[in-house]
């Protein structure tokens, strides 16, 4: 038996990086798929035509094809399904994810290519698909499935699937990943270490598809995770995409510490919420590879914030952006633009916090509507939204203010951000603090390096990431850095050696072999050599 795993963005998110990715959620449904020794293979068709899309479908005429349905995407996904039904009549289709939990009825209802609708995590429920599909069995009574009646033809429910107590249990998805279109390294470096959130934010629903009970893989399967990451397939740059990956303050710091511990010299990022961080969580993430921390701030308006079921303070915002900038972590934050009812006294007290907290970074998103967030139960409630809307409505997106105010809004909080964001940097004596303040630590030095490289003074910046290379001769950012640095002073024979060891500790890692593709085609120019050279000494 052969199973497809697919994803397509559809044209609105072609342009954009994030949403051409694969779901992380894919990979690991892939990854226990062909644990449990299904054949099994993964599709990012964000970037192929139609007509090779049908093309891919019909050559490798999958018996099981699973689907994820985001909303944004639900219509081409909806016409893969039809697709992979074309190319193979016999064909089971799965459809899952936020969108497709959140509508299984009226998917099933008015999508005939649909076999059955896969309700919150996936794991387990396709497993049990992949199963019965195997054995000719009927996915009637799989819990965690809905499906057909075989006689009314009426969307009926198993039973509620239980979610995976033990997140350690699951395989990682990167050893796994196989097939088509997909970008390895770049969707390898997107993992997630937790499920469920507890906040109940009117604009999310995470709470209804994961739960507000918070799960946790253990630091060691975390770490395991990154290692793997780093030496089988040459990451350096993970990202953590746990909607509040602070949350468990032991398991933070004893992560922290395990990975300073394994040395691994990997840079990452993560996002949480305000009321979930303190200045020792931060601290331990900074000295431990953490490059930036974003937040959900949505609004510097006490009412705004009230609107959205936020449930944290503008006090709260405040302390968890201090003690962000005080440890040295750039500062990311996410808004919300187009907001009913937001006036300009809210947009003001907006523009005094940003002003006042100095994020580096603004991630502005218009208020969108999707099913599964108490927005959308009061548009169902009030008759704004009928059942069969999301088949019907062309538009990728639903926002609560469009037109001319929704842009104004959306540009407003965009150019505030971008404006702050380009005074907010830190100036070279606060990055000096901030490694006094994590001695030894990579990421501190690694930014005052590139901070005092922006500014022109090259031996300065030798200097840092010499001190990287004299803790752990064997850091691969301290290596990259200085090889890059040695062949723009002249010194490309130099350079290309730094970058060989480099290569030499991570040999697949793309990042490395495009800076020395990069050296290799700049053209020698003597310089002497400088000193630093030696610390490579202590890595061969």
């Amino acid at each position: 038996m052969k199973t497809l795993l697919a994803y397509k963005s559809g044209r609105p998110g072609a342009g954009d990086y994030f949403a051409r990715m694969m779901p992380v959620g894919l990979g690991w449904i892939n990854a226990t798929l062909r644990q449990a020794g299904f054949e099994c293979s993964l599709a990012n068709l964000s970037s192929v035509d139609w007509a090779r899309t049908f093309a891919l479908l019909r050559r490798e005429r999958p018996d099981l094809v699973g689907i994820t349905l985001y909303t944004f995407n639900r219509l081409p996904g909806l016409r893969l399904a039809r697709l992979a039904k074309k190319a193979n009549p016999s064909c089971t289709v799965i459809v899952g994810g936020p969108h497709a939990t959140h509508m299984a009825a009226s998917i099933l209802k008015h999508c005939p290519a649909v076999t059955a609708v896969a309700i919150g995590e996936g794991e387990m429920t396709m497993l049990d698909v992949a199963r019965a599909v195997a054995s000719g069995r009927p996915l009637a009574g799989i819990p965690g499935l809905m499906v057909r009646d075989a006689v009314t033809g009426e969307p009926t429910a198993g039973a509620a699937r239980a979610t995976v107590p033990d997140l350690d249990a699951l395989p990682f998805p990167a050893p796994w990943y196989a097939g088509h279109r997909l970008d390895v390294e770049s969707e390898s470096s997107f993992i997630i270490t937790s499920r469920g959130c507890p906040a109940r934010c009117t604009f999310c629903n995470t709470p209804d598809f994961w739960g507000t009970r918070m799960r946790f893989r253990s630091p060691e399967h975390m770490l395991a995770e990154m290692r793997h990451l780093r030496d089988r397939m040459g990451i350096l740059y993970v990202s953590i995409r746990d909607d509040t990956f602070t949350v468990n303050k032991r398991r933070v710091i004893e992560f922290c510490k395990r990975l300073i511990d394994a040395r691994l010299g990997v840079l990452w990022n993560c996002q949480s919420r305000v009321n979930a961080i303190d200045e020792e969580r931060l601290a331990w993430m900074r000295r431990a590879g953490c490059e930036h921390i974003q937040y959900g701030i949505e609004s510097g308006s006490p009412r705004m914030l009230d609107a959205l079921a936020k449930d944290i303070t503008i006090e709260q915002i405040r302390a968890a952006a201090a003690a962000t900038r005080h440890v040295g972590l750039p500062l990311s934050i996410y808004l919300i633009s187009g907001v009913p009812g937001e006036t300009d006294a809210d947009f003001a007290a907006t523009r005094a916090l940003i002003e006042e907290i100095r994020p580096h970074d603004g991630i502005v998103a218009p208020l969108a509507v999707f099913p599964g967030t108490r927005i959308h139960d009061d548009m169902v409630a009030a008759g704004r939204i009928e059942p069969d809307f999301w088949i019907r409505e062309r538009k990728h997106t639903l926002y609560l203010m469009e037109g001319a105010a929704g842009r104004r809004s959306f540009r407003r909080l965009a150019n505030l951000c971008a404006r702050v964001g380009r005074r907010a940097v830190y100036t070279i004596e606060e990055l000096e603090a901030h490694t006094r303040m994590h001695p030894g630590a990579f990421a501190p030095l690694l930014a005052l390096g590139d901070g005092r490289v922006a500014r022109g003074d090259v031996g300065g910046a030798m200097a840092a990431y010499e001190e990287i290379l004299s803790g752990n001769p064997a850091n691969v950012w301290g290596l990259v850095r200085t090889g890059m640095l040695l062949a723009r002073t002249g010194d490309r024979i130099g350079g290309r050696l730094y970058l060989k060891e480099a290569l030499r500790i991570v040999p697949s890692s793309l990042m490395v072999r495009d800076a020395l593709a990069a050296v290799a085609r700049r053209g020698a120019r003597r310089r002497p050599r400088p000193r630093i050279r030696p610390a490579l000494g202590a890595a061969s």
